[in-house]
């Protein structure tokens, strides 16, 4: 676990009190216009009886405007990168005394930025070989595919039925009812135990049958359950493939004339993407590396906000996944516990790119930032500066700019880097030879 006492820093501070008195008057002045006191007319109590009965409120709202100010103005002295807010203690408010406090805060770590060019990271340029062309071929078809209603007759492997389902309530498990929907019989895809009731039926027959859901299902409220199921069969189709030819690229991308015009597309987008993850795993390498080589206290408040950042992103994932959260039994505070290690890895990660992109003068794009602004505004039917205004009252226009900062900053570190040959990985051992090498 990152140390985060190092960063924790305080100081004490005085607020003069012709200061407190100047704020205390501009309070009790727009207070004085808006309050009924009874016995006097609206806006004519006496500054006395304001002082008086406001007293606690008048107090506050002079705080809250003088204790920032007194506090940024004392931190920006001592040169100290301050992050988040303060704590105020030790708060003393006494009549024609300057008011003391003392701020506890944290502070970006003091560190020496190591090396940070030429790094080794395991990259290699990515190929595509040919069965990969011919499997994408082979899925693309998939989806062209057009479907021929067949004469009634029994179910058989490849068939697609036509049919109603609808499946009875158990548990937490959503219900299924559909009244027309397709499964082809014998496929991958489609589960045993839909296959096992199907083959065989033919059009106009109904049936009820159980479905086993297995345990790695995918969705949680299913696996692992029996789900009882009514399907009448409404028709069998045929799934037939187009020819792979000249028509049939032509039909996939208009730009291709012909089949090796088309072959050549799918190259050069799954290399393309072959490329992307090979570069974004080498730059996780490439910033791991960093993070290992440096060794510095974390501020605490950044650690939390990042595995509350993380513990929100797991909250959207499965309520994605169809799950409701308040209904599962899950313990925040050991899943928070276990997302501190990416949590403080991600923090560490942030300030080595923001120190570096200092060093290396780096900053984002502002065509970039610009084009995300726009989007925003479209999105929510604003104007571009209403939208600015909003991304910068949310922090999210910061945020985006530390974003596209980091992005530069690892493709510099990317081009930089000593490019490596990635391990070979060890083949996956069967059973029949881990049964010979016991013997």
């Amino acid at each position: 676990m990152a140390d985060t006492e190092s960063c924790t820093s305080e100081l004490k501070i005085e607020i003069p009190w012709a200061e407190v008195e100047k704020e205390s008057d501009k309070a009790l002045k727009s207070l004085s216009k808006g309050v009924r006191v009874p016995g006097f007319r609206k806006g004519k109590a006496p500054k006395s009886v304001l002082q008086l009965r406001f007293k606690e409120e008048i107090e506050i709202e002079v705080l809250d405007r003088l204790v920032p100010k007194y506090f940024r103005q004392a931190a920006e002295t001592e040169n100290l990168k301050v992050v988040g807010d303060p704590d105020v203690t030790d708060l003393q408010f006494e009549a024609n005394e300057p008011v003391r406090f003392k701020a506890v805060f944290e502070v970006f770590p003091e560190y020496e930025l190591g090396a940070y060019r030429r790094i080794e990271t395991p990259y290699m340029e990515p190929v595509v070989e040919d069965f990969a062309v011919d499997e994408e071929l082979e899925r693309l078809r998939e989806r062209h595919a057009s479907h021929r209603n067949l004469d009634p007759r029994p179910l058989e492997n490849g068939d697609v039925a036509v049919l109603s389902l609808k499946s009875e309530p158990v548990d937490d498990a959503p219900q299924i009812d559909e009244p027309e929907t397709t499964l082809t019989i014998g496929d991958d895809q489609t589960l045993p135990d839909f296959n096992d009731a199907l083959l065989g039926r033919s059009p106009s027959e109904e049936i009820d049958f159980e479905v086993a859901y297995p345990d790695d299902f995918g969705n949680k409220l299913l696996e692992g359950k029996r789900i009882p199921f009514h399907a009448k069969i409404l028709g069998i189709r045929k799934k037939e493939l187009p020819a792979l030819d000249d028509d049939f690229a032509g039909e996939v991308d208009e730009q291709c004339k012909t089949l090796d015009d088309l072959k050549t597309r799918i190259r050069e987008g799954m290399l393309d993407m072959r490329r992307a993850d090979a570069t974004r795993q080498a730059k996780e390498n490439l910033v791991d590396r960093l993070v290992e080589a440096h060794d510095f206290p974390l501020p605490k408040k950044l650690v939390d906000r990042q595995i509350g950042s993380r513990l929100e992103s797991i909250a959207r994932s499965l309520a994605q996944r169809g799950m409701d959260i308040k209904n599962l039994d899950l313990d925040w505070e050991k899943i928070s516990e276990s997302e501190r290690p990416r949590a403080e890895r991600d923090v560490k990660a942030g300030l080595l790119l923001g120190r570096i992109a200092e060093v290396e003068n780096i900053r984002a794009d502002d065509a970039a930032i610009e084009a995300e602004i726009e989007n925003y505004a479209r999105e929510h039917q604003l104007s571009v500066g209403g939208a600015r205004k909003k991304l910068t009252e949310d922090g999210a226009l910061e945020r985006m700019r530390t974003f596209y900062r980091n992005e530069k900053v690892l493709n510099f570190l990317f081009d930089e880097a000593e490019k490596v040959d990635p391990p070979e990985e060890e083949p996956e051992e069967t059973e029949e030879a881990a049964e010979k090498s016991e013997e």
